[in-house]
């Protein structure tokens, strides 16, 4: 029999990102496209204090390769720290998982040889737009048991001293310049995970602070009313646990935009923000930015 001749490509898999374990995840390829050889799966905004089970793989041996943030690996009880640009290797047959270790979110590249465990992925995933929610257990175990992949409860504690590379502080501009980015690319699962569960966003002219699920609204409605709207920061200093930024929007009014039929302007103006972060990410948002110039350049207000 023939075998599928195999040829190089840039992405095997062109499918819709989804959500595994709460976590956003891309197949980058599967064992259709590899010959059995491996599965690629990409995860990103992984939540500080985010972990896995303490598990063995029977069929697979895994390797993870750190993008961004900060993990924390255990490997047949042993801890160790691993940062950007760090490559860890989870053999078969020995328990392992890890935990999302300092205060700003993580991203990784997980490749499981031979090819398989991608499927125990797709078939535990949920639709990508869906509100993370815990897992459920049973189908889990049941899923696991499986792939032959033995779940034994939670990692063990991490002793206090270990880790190779220091603890480093939350880079906040950076932290601020991809919630920004969020919002310029419309990717709202981006821009949600970068938030806590009790964000509150306190704006100008709104008597009450939004509550995440009115923030999303605000931010998904002003996106519907200003389709090209694009933030670009002109400042942004840190400070303890706040970033301060200063910024200028910029878009075309296209939709209704609080009872302002679309009129086709481009409108500029600016604002500036203080955000407080808790644990990486962000719990309070202030905001002050000219409504009047907006209103001016929409043609309801005198200039």
């Amino acid at each position: 029999m023939k075998t599928k001749e195999l040829q190089p490509v840039l992405n095997t898999r062109q499918d819709p990102a989804v959500r595994f374990l709460g976590l956003p995840t891309l197949m980058r390829s599967t064992g259709e496209t590899t010959n059995g050889a491996f599965g690629l799966v990409e995860h990103w905004m992984m939540p500080p204090g985010f972990a896995t089970p303490y598990h063995t793989h029977h069929r697979e041996d895994e390797a993870f390769y750190i993008l961004e943030g900060e993990v924390a690996f255990i490997c047949d009880g042993k801890w160790l720290r691993a940062t950007a640009g760090t490559y860890v290797f989870g053999p078969r047959e020995i328990p392992h998982g890890f935990r999302i270790a300092g205060s700003t979110p993580a991203r990784m590249l997980l490749l499981c040889s031979p090819a398989g465990f991608e499927n125990f992925v797709l078939e535990l995933s949920q639709p990508m737009n869906s509100e993370p929610t815990p897992p459920d257990m049973a189908k889990l175990m049941e899923t696991a048991a499986r792939y032959q992949v033995d779940i034994h409860g939670p990692l063990p504690e991490e002793p206090a001293t270990a880790g190779s590379p220091e603890r480093r502080e939350v880079d906040l501009k950076n932290l601020n310049s991809r919630w920004i980015q969020a919002f310029n690319a419309r990717d709202w699962a981006v821009e949600q995970a970068v938030r806590t569960p009790d964000f509150r966003a306190y704006l100008s002219g709104v008597p009450e602070p939004l509550d995440p699920v009115a923030w999303s609204g605000f931010l998904r409605g002003f996106a519907t009313s200003f389709p090209d709207s694009r933030i670009e920061t002109d400042a942004c200093v840190a400070e303890g646990d706040t970033v301060v930024t200063r910024w200028t929007l910029t878009g075309t009014h296209q939709g209704e935009f609080q009872g302002i039929p679309p009129t086709g302007r481009t409108v500029k103006f600016t604002g500036i923000e203080f955000n407080r972060v808790v644990d990486g990410r962000f719990a309070e948002h202030w905001s002050m930015f000219d409504n009047v110039a907006l209103l001016r350049q929409l043609g309801v207000m005198p200039g």
